[in-house]
């Protein structure tokens, strides 16, 4: 038996005495209207844009709630800790295992764990009350009248924003919004006025500067504030990296996120990124693969790419309310798939022991319900208005029935990542691998055709149907002692590593996150995916490729298909035949489109061992499966 806090754990049971010093998670309080509607969480450009007085009080209420005294466990310098560094107790809940001793994990988040989505949700939720705490004090002190009621009212609806980092941009806007970038941003301030101040979505500052001792290590405590893509020897943050990295990806990442809610019906396949060797070769992706390139593409060897320090950042929770989104708009179309026992990573973080069984009961810790005397667990955060928000695309109650309502999630999915790659083959050729500036379909009279396919490109994929294409990566976590990343290119390529962020043949990566002080396998597997379709089929726009059949795309990726591997924090190259477990293979399904141009995945997938066996991390054996996912 053992002791963590008020909450005492016996074989697994949980029994909870009371205390006034538990913090209860209860999200922004809310009372669902009658039909059952409850705040959205709205993208932050359409909070900017659209919802004036609401960003209005995100930005002085984050700089507020980041200004609180870090020895409040209130605090934004705390609620931050949680996730890694300090690796000291929040709210009291002390550790009770072997992590310090055994190379574990000093904070009580959870990776590469089936708590990955679970976990985070309460975390936001606790992020958000707070924050909400802070607009409702700045909406009551605007002058009386008016103004003040104007704020207010706008506050009381106010939910935390997210950021759709595989969002197109308009035209002209950057990939990373200049939100995050402005040193500076503009405001109506408490008192009426106009003013110019820090932005607190730019960085966060320590204060001190050097917090407690020993709250960070040698890597972090040198930093003032934290960064992005920081400058090896000024080690000022270089945030103007960041778009190209994500627009030269987005293509990629656009297509990992359809494919994951358009494609996967498992909850264990979907939402964490350990490999499972009943798939062999089959559901590489996951939710949490998807989270790492953002963390890796923003931080750069920065906060947001280190796993004990990234919750510092401000863009990690518009980030992770993304994720949480996903998560969301996943659940409502699989209402019937949730979480199976497994056993959680080898090494202990500070809560959860080492090779645990993790499942839907398992307390995610240190987060109090609204009981206040037992923790929350995954079956209870499973529908994300147990904390009274919503986002646009899961407003349910404005629909008659489940099928009309799930029928619209996945149009609205299609639409927003652009799946139906045939009619999104040119819309953008600013921010996707090598655009097609002559190919125009949309508006023209190769666009009039009846079916989901433009009448130009429809002998691609006849009765609509075609061959997507995807290249899989496994590989072991903690080999390397840091984060790394495999990136994919088709074509050739320069031959200078610090390129190949934003290199035109790359057409996306693999990244794995892990923490600096990792060293040594621990025989944890984790994988990922690289959709190669979009980029297939503008190289058969540029007449480079036939067409999408195997025949066509097999002896094409065999000569034109690379993959390499740096350092994130360095961007310095690994060689892949150094990387403990690594193997890569390409595999291609049948997709299927509907008369709306949606996307239907079959299942079965087809290895094409061919394609990489021989070289470097290759493949050593191929087949075919029904997809478990």
């Amino acid at each position: 038996m053992v002791r963590i806090g008020n909450l005492i754990l016996s074989l697994g049971i949980v029994v909870s005495t009371a205390s006034a010093a538990n913090i209860e998670i209860t999200g922004v309080p809310a009372s669902p209207a009658e039909n059952g509607a409850v705040p959205l969480r709205r993208e932050i450009r359409d909070l900017h844009d659209n919802y004036e007085n609401q960003f209005n009080l995100f930005i002085l209420g984050l700089r507020d709630f980041q200004g609180i005294d870090e020895e409040d466990p209130k605090s934004y310098y705390q609620v931050a800790g949680i996730h890694g560094m300090p690796y000291k107790p929040w709210n009291d809940v002390v550790s009770t295992t072997d992590w310090a001793t055994t190379g574990g994990y000093g904070g009580y988040c959870t990776h590469s764990s089936i708590l990955f989505g679970p976990w985070h949700r309460p975390y936001l939720a606790l992020w958000e009350q707070l924050l909400y705490n802070s607009v409702q004090e700045i909406a009551r002190k605007f002058p009386e009248g008016s103004m003040r009621g104007m704020y207010q009212s706008a506050a009381n609806d106010f939910r935390a924003p997210y950021w759709d980092w595989a969002l197109q941009p308009a035209d002209g806007e950057s990939t990373f919004p200049s939100i995050f970038t402005d040193e500076k941003i503009e405001v109506i301030d408490t008192d009426g006025e106009k003013k110019s101040i820090d932005n607190p979505l730019y960085h966060f500052a320590f204060h001190p500067v050097n917090p407690s001792p020993d709250d960070f290590d040698k890597d972090w405590s040198r930093f003032e504030q934290t960064v992005r893509h920081p400058d090896d020897k000024t080690l000022e943050t270089q945030d103007s990296l960041i778009a190209p990295i994500i627009a030269n990806q987005l293509s990629s990442l656009r297509s990992n996120v359809g494919s994951l809610l358009l494609g996967y019906t498992n909850f264990d396949a979907f939402s964490f990124n350990v490999w499972d060797p009943a798939r062999g070769s089959l559901a590489f992706g996951s939710l949490e693969d998807v989270h790492n390139q953002i963390h890796d593409s923003t931080g750069g060897g920065g906060h947001m790419s280190g796993l004990g320090v990234s919750a510092f950042d401000p863009i990690f929770w518009m980030h992770h309310a993304n994720v949480d989104r996903l998560w969301a708009i996943w659940q409502d179309l699989n209402p019937d798939s949730f979480m199976s026992p497994q056993r959680s990573p080898q090494r202990s973080t500070f809560w959860a022991p080492g090779n645990s069984v993790q499942d839907k009961d398992t307390p995610l810790v240190p987060f109090w319900d609204k009981s206040g005397e037992k923790f929350w667990t995954s079956d209870q955060v499973r529908n994300s208005t147990v904390f009274g928000y919503a986002y646009p695309e899961t407003q349910s109650w404005n629909f008659q029935s489940r099928e009309e309502y799930q029928d619209d999630i996945r149009r609205t999915v299609s639409d927003l990542y652009g799946m139906n790659i045939f009619n999104d083959a040119s819309a953008s050729t600013a921010t996707t691998r090598r655009g097609v500036k002559g190919v125009v379909l949309r508006g023209t009279e190769a666009n009039k055709s009846p079916a989901p396919i433009p009448s130009a490109l429809q002998y691609l994929a006849p009765n609509n149907k075609y061959n997507d294409w995807v290249f899989n990566v496994r590989t072991e976590k903690l080999c390397l002692g840091q984060s790394y990343r495999v990136i994919a290119f088709i074509g050739d390529y320069d031959s200078s590593p610090a390129k190949w962020n934003t290199e035109p043949n790359a057409v996306g990566r693999v990244s794995i996150i892990t923490r600096r002080q990792d060293a040594g396998g621990s025989g944890l597997m984790v994988s990922g995916t690289v959709p190669l379709t979009a980029a297939l089929l503008q190289d058969v726009l540029d007449k480079k490729l036939k067409d999408l059949t195997p025949e066509s795309v097999v002896p094409y990726l065999k000569k034109n298909l690379h993959w390499r591997a740096t350092l994130v924090t360095s961007g310095e190259e690994k060689d892949v035949k150094e990387i403990d477990g690594l193997e890569v293979s390409v595999v291609s399904t049948v997709v299927t489109l509907s008369p709306e141009g949606v996307p239907q995945y079959s299942g079965e997938y087809e290895v094409y061992d061919e394609i990489t066996k021989g070289k470097p991390a290759g493949c050593k054996k191929g087949g075919k499966g029904k997809m478990r996912r």
